[in-house]
């Protein structure tokens, strides 16, 4: 039979134990409370056509909820996981893919563009990735000229690099970074740069490098098939009777031709801001703005909502319109895809409502 003293020491030791735990209770604060469903309802117009995402944080699970048609002449419903082309987001996931070849000593953001497209006019020399992942280059939106004296450039099926030595190499309209430009142009020398590199297609560096480590399963780029794919919204007017589907030629892969759905989108943020797939370095430069008047960092736009920063990503193509609000340090977020041509202006008011629910 033990002795008293052993059978002190074991209960003395049990006790520690026991207060140990409650202090480790103590320390952890609660997770915070999931969304509930009817939160969804009260902030949004009505009518709105679409998927809506909200998670209050990381380690939360998502509330997904999905509003009316994915096609108005069939009784095909939009659901959770309905394919929406995400337009400007894909400038967001490109800078990834930047900074991921920036790490392996592929590339670099201050280093002339000329050094890897020496075929382009001497001026550009004063052009970096930096300043076209800012859209601060100031080389002359080439495409959209093109585009405008002719119609024609819309169906070239050429890849991004000859595309970015044809359209790419007019003069500079004003000193890199000293102003900002909404160029498809821009994006056209990132995607060149990225195969002339890599060697590769631009679309299977970014599919290698973000989107399969992230699991996106249900995220690609657009071509003439797409909108007849499973599960894909048709884009239409906002009275929803005209479609209104944007021609993605594969040029413009870096700017713009990127569809996904929700759970997708929050994917790929978590796998950037939540993961090892950048680095703490690459992180920095991701959400550090480079033109303030614009809010504009690389590839997208950074906005403060009360306490928190988020990454604020949007995207318009055609009749689809989305919202990507993240916040980098603790995983909430909002998404809004839309396939019946709301405004943006609409858009932000939702997501901001959305996420100011989320502190209550």
């Amino acid at each position: 039979m033990p002795s008293v003293s052993i059978r002190r020491r074991c209960l003395s030791l049990l006790g520690l134990l026991a207060l140990s735990a409650l202090c480790a209770c103590a320390a952890t604060p609660p997770p915070p409370p999931a969304p509930a469903p009817g939160m969804l309802d009260a902030h949004l117009a009505p009518g709105y056509n679409g998927v809506v995402l909200v998670r209050a944080g990381r380690a939360m699970p998502p509330l997904v909820q999905a509003y009316g048609k994915a096609q108005f002449e069939t009784p095909v419903a939009l659901t959770a996981d309905t394919r929406f082309m995400i337009g400007s987001v894909s400038k967001w996931i490109t800078a990834v893919t930047v900074l991921r070849l920036v790490e392996g000593g592929q590339l670099d953001l201050d280093t002339p563009v000329t050094a890897w497209l020496p075929e382009l006019p001497a001026a550009s020399a004063g052009v970096t990735l930096r300043t076209l992942l800012s859209n601060t280059s100031g080389i002359e939106n080439g495409l959209a000229l093109a585009i405008k004296r002719d119609r024609s450039p819309e169906r070239l099926t050429i890849a991004p690099l000859e595309a970015a030595l044809r359209f790419g190499n007019g003069p500079l309209t004003f000193a890199p970074g000293t102003k900002f430009d909404y160029s498809v142009t821009n994006w056209l020398i990132v995607a060149g740069i990225v195969e002339r590199v890599t060697g590769e297609a631009f679309t299977r560096t970014v599919t290698r490098l973000v989107l399969e480590p992230a699991g996106a399963r249900d995220t690609g780029f657009a071509d003439a098939q797409t909108a007849a794919m499973a599960r894909m919204a048709i884009a239409y007017d906002a009275t929803g009777t005209t479609r209104k589907m944007m021609p993605a030629p594969p040029m413009v892969a870096a700017s713009g031709t990127l569809y996904s759905t929700a759970s997708d989108l929050v994917k790929i943020a978590d796998a950037v801001y939540g993961s090892d797939l950048l680095s703490a370095a690459s992180r920095r430069e991701l959400l550090t703005v480079q033109h303030a008047p614009e809010d504009y960092a690389l590839g997208g736009r950074i906005k403060e909502v009360g306490a928190r920063l988020f990454a604020w990503e949007t995207g318009v193509s055609g009749g689809h319109k989305t919202l990507l609000a993240y916040a980098p340090a603790d995983g909430r977020a909002v998404v809004l895809l839309n396939n019946t041509d709301m405004a943006q202006s609409e858009q932000a008011r939702i997501g901001l409502a959305l996420l100011a629910a989320l502190e209550k």
